[in-house]
């Protein structure tokens, strides 16, 4: 005779998910970002994004005070401020890589090097990672892009603060597609960035092309944003069997999903390989909303735990 065990024990033997779904007006205003370097802060919630998944690298505008901060500190932090109970509840440890200078941005460009967080408690904290850690190493198929897990539990903490998932557009004449992104975001009012794996047929396209088109995924359709994650390996989109309506943007006439709040046109300014993924700096040339409505984002597992257990969970997407 088998047992069942209580709900409560379940979820202690489940470990928590690693990017759950999320509901969210754009932008974010729960979590401020803060580079510490040289015994400064410097908010840089809106200058943060992902360069690289292997290793695991970010990418920061700078401007002069913050340069000069790093030239002096090559080591700095980014701290992670849940904004409502002003805790501190993630930070990661940053290593210098090399500043990256072109078409009037200033980027710096760090290894993570280790990270810390106060989501969860001990010991779940520990129990929690362990069993992550656990699943990661189990699945060992190979067309999954690998990361170490150590990695991964850095990166969970660089998503506290939530990313917005966009459907990409990109079209040059011989090579179109459509597919999912969520390494992406500001680093300055004037740049904007992309980071893709350099194996994606789309690389070429969009280097050619030197134009991309964002689409902001409204959160009732994050399902059918994940379906088209297929299209990463795609060298060309049918554009008839899409489960939505096309239209074309405003400058590029690229085609772009009628289901989306905000369209975005990006010219391609420069890029850079980085790791495992092609870094694109970006200036957006047109900016149109399409639609109202709470946006599909990504958060972190231990985050949304922290706010659930603060009686304020984000919203799940539906």
């Amino acid at each position: 005779m088998t047992v069942p065990l209580p709900a409560g024990v379940k979820a202690w033997l489940r470990p928590l998910p690693q990017w759950p779904p999320i509901a969210l007006q754009a932008p974010q205003q729960v979590v401020r970002v803060g580079l510490m370097a040289n015994h400064e802060i410097f908010d840089v919630t809106g200058r943060a994004v992902v360069a690289s998944l292997r290793p695991f690298t970010l990418a920061v505008g700078l401007d002069a005070p913050s340069l000069a901060a790093i030239d002096a500190d090559p080591t700095p932090q980014l701290h992670f401020e849940d904004l409502e109970s002003q805790r501190t509840v993630g930070v990661l440890h940053l290593q210098q890589v090399r500043n990256w200078m072109t078409s009037g941005a200033t980027l710096g460009l760090f290894e993570v090097r280790d990270g810390t967080q106060r989501c969860l408690h001990w010991p779940y904290r520990n129990w929690n990672r362990w069993l992550q850690n656990r699943r990661m190493r189990a699945n060992t198929d190979p067309n999954n892009f690998f990361m170490p897990p150590a990695a991964v539990q850095q990166q969970m903490i660089f998503y506290i603060c939530p990313r917005p998932v966009v459907l990409v557009s990109v079209d040059d004449g011989t090579h179109s597609n459509l597919f999912p992104m969520d390494l992406i975001g500001p680093t300055s009012a004037d740049h904007f960035t992309l980071a893709l794996r350099s194996t994606s047929p789309s690389i070429a396209a969009m280097k050619s092309a030197r134009c991309v088109a964002l689409s902001d995924v409204p959160a009732r359709e994050f399902a059918t944003a994940y379906k088209l994650g297929v299209h990463h390996k795609n060298v060309k989109v049918n554009w008839g069997e899409l489960p939505f309506r096309i239209e074309r943007s405003r400058v590029f006439s690229l085609p772009c999903p009628a289901i989306a709040l905000r369209v975005r046109e990006l010219t391609i300014l420069d890029f850079d390989t980085i790791g495992s993924h092609t870094f694109f700096l970006c200036r957006v040339v047109s900016d149109l909303a399409t639609g109202e409505g709470t946006q599909f984002f990504h958060t972190s597992g231990i985050y949304q735990y922290f706010r659930t257990r603060q009686a304020r969970p984000f919203p799940a997407c539906n």
